[in-house]
């Protein structure tokens, strides 16, 4: 019996610590899951580091001023090779437009997926 009465009081002053992360995420407009960073928190890279990475064995790409290393993704890439003409460059314009495939903007599904790949952003220079 004590031991649910703790458990009790334990997710009740969990619960009014705060608002949820879904309630988060309403409060700053944005999509439930989806991270807040600080500048603190937030790895600023060049171009020229982004350079350096431009081969299938270390692809990262710019995309709207967002860093992703899609090295991993590369061999499961629906677009087979075509994704290594964006390594090491802003790719921004390959992904809206894909030249080498349908000609059409990356879907919200390809969008959603970046997300995973995402390590920081282009600093301003």
């Amino acid at each position: 019996m004590i031991r649910f009465v703790l458990i009790g009081l334990i997710l009740a002053v969990i619960l009014s610590s705060g608002c949820s992360g879904q309630e988060a995420a309403a409060e700053n407009n944005e999509e439930p899951g989806e991270s807040t960073y600080t500048a603190e928190q937030v790895t600023f890279y060049t171009l020229e580091d982004v350079q350096a990475h431009s081969d299938q064995g270390d692809c990262w790409l710019v995309i709207e001023g967002k860093v992703y290393d899609v090295t991993p993704f590369i061999s499961s890439h629906p677009g087979g090779k075509a994704i290594l003409e964006g390594c090491g460059i802003d790719a921004t314009e390959l992904f809206e437009t894909r030249p080498m495939g349908s000609g059409t903007p990356h879907s919200d599904r390809a969008r959603d997926r970046l997300k995973e790949y995402y390590i920081g952003e282009i600093k301003e220079e």
